[in-house]
């Protein structure tokens, strides 16, 4: 088969046929690949289990889950770290911010609830859960919320269908106040370790209600409102101080994965972002489960990295969540700090090489990476006070195989014209669940083809080393049944 020989006879609707969700596929031993050396080795790196305290609070969302939903437990437990920690601790090596934004990826009924529910629990319990927005409605709401509390934690659910309506306007015009949505988070999001400039109309409204607030205030002799009041004054002019602006977002992989083209992914707020995926639409309940209480080990250490190594449990009726003192630095080890200046040598290079063969938006997607190396290395090394080697390399691990993942649904989007039988194997391997495997009935379903015109193509990447055919041990109609397994 070659590029081209597909016509509307090998599209069509499939019921998928689920072979037992208690499979596990075995492995095959993974064979060397041409490529660009690794800055060094991440041999040994567990993906699914962050290092040290950010691990453990992974370990509690997942232990929330009826059904195993690792992926999007690990990424929401680096950003509720980073929510926590970063309001008190900066990097004392580059200046990075421990705000995040990521998207959540997961098939409907399959557990995304009990996932954003544990991430809120774990923000009240440090007393920011007033600081939690549950949904995005307009820019003028974004610069309120960042008024009314330093940060603005978003946890929205279905974030799909709202990308979806931003990609439709940008593509067709109007609905022009969405784009301003998006401009807005992005401004006050790069602004975490400096000013945030608000408009005149805001400016003029605040002058009124804190110069009214300031004026009471000294009649009563209120000396912790008068400095809340003469600091928000001062920031009218100046900005909003630090202001700190997290996203995560929980959507489907129908309302998601056709929006990640080379524009949507290059733009800031997507590019910036990580994105997770549970490639398992079918996960198995857990037998017995019952949901993992939240220890007092784990309440006194989350208030503890927010109120700066103290449980104080009285900050949690501050009027407004604020952090304008001291900052703690988290210093960088010497073979840490090499570490990184080897990982941003190597992703220059990287993009070079990825950019010949998947285009322009790849280069944007992997510069932007050094910066989500960098953070989330800094999340993790937050609650040591040290980023160490074990931090980066972990760090680099685990962006390096989101970004590929990017890479690899954009250029599917992309070239799904021009390119159709690279643009198919590389959807083809977004929907094959390295643990289960996929059996070709399922993959026909979900990529909407028929079995024999995408067989060709799995023999082929088979050839490659990016699959193997793995015989499951029953039979399925008198035939021996065999999934599809990443190498």
């Amino acid at each position: 088969m070659t590029d081209g020989d597909f016509d509307a006879s090998d599209f069509a609707d499939f019921d998928s046929n689920d072979f037992g969700s208690d499979y596990t596929a075995p492995k095959p031993d993974k064979p060397e690949r041409p490529g660009p050396s690794l800055p060094f080795s991440v041999d040994g790196v567990d993906l699914q289990t962050p290092p040290g305290f950010v691990g453990e609070i992974a370990d509690w969302i997942d232990g929330q889950c009826r059904y195993k939903r690792r992926n999007l437990s690990v990424a929401t437990a680096i950003v509720s770290v980073g929510n926590i920690g970063g309001l008190r601790h900066v990097d004392a090596r580059d200046g990075v911010t421990a705000n995040m934004m990521a998207f959540c990826v997961a098939a409907s009924a399959t557990g995304k609830e009990a996932v954003q529910q544990a991430m809120a629990e774990l923000h009240r319990a440090a007393g920011l859960g007033g600081a939690m927005q549950g949904a995005i409605k307009s820019e003028q709401e974004i610069m309120r919320n960042l008024i009314e509390h330093q940060p603005a934690f978003y946890l929205v659910d279905e974030v799909g269908i709202l990308l979806g309506k931003i990609r439709n306007a940008q593509k067709k015009g109007g609905a022009a106040y969405l784009e301003g949505v998006f401009g807005s988070i992005m401004s006050a999001y790069s602004k975490a370790s400096t000013h945030l400039l608000l408009g005149g109309d805001i400016k003029r409204e605040l002058r009124k209600i804190y110069g009214s607030a300031l004026a009471r205030a000294k009649d009563d002799g209120d000396a912790p409102t008068i400095a809340r009041a003469e600091r928000m004054l001062g920031m009218i002019d100046n900005g909003l101080e630090r202001p700190f602006l997290s996203l995560v977002g929980f959507t489907t992989p129908s309302t998601f994965d056709g929006i990640m083209d080379g524009e949507t992914a290059t733009q800031g707020f997507v590019g910036r972002s990580i994105i997770v995926t549970e490639k398992d639409i079918n996960p198995e309940a857990r037998a017995g489960f019952k949901r993992l209480p939240l220890s007092d080990g784990l309440q006194h250490q989350l208030a503890a990295l927010y109120n700066g190594g103290t449980f104080d449990v009285m900050q949690r009726g501050s009027a407004r969540i604020e952090h304008y003192g001291d900052m703690t630095d988290v210093e960088t080890a010497p073979d840490a700090d090499q570490m990184l200046l080897d990982v941003a040598t190597w992703l220059h290079g990287y993009a070079d090489d990825m950019g010949e063969h998947t285009g322009e938006a790849s280069v944007a997607m992997i510069r932007r990476s050094y910066e989500m190396i960098a953070k989330i290395s800094f999340i993790l090394g937050i609650p040591g006070g040290v980023r160490t080697a074990d931090h980066v390399r972990w760090a680099f691990a685990y962006v390096k195989h989101e970004i590929d993942a990017k890479i690899a649904l954009v250029f599917a989007n992309d070239n799904a014209k021009d390119r159709p039988e690279e643009s198919i194997a590389a959807r083809l391997m977004s929907f094959i669940d390295p643990e289960k495997g996929c059996t070709i009935a399922v993959l026909a379903n979900r990529i909407r083809m028929k079995p024999a015109a995408i067989l060709p193509i799995l023999q082929k990447m088979k050839a490659s080393g990016m699959v193997d055919e793995v015989t499951k041990g029953r039979k399925w109609k008198g035939k021996p049944v065999t999934v599809w397994v990443p190498v």
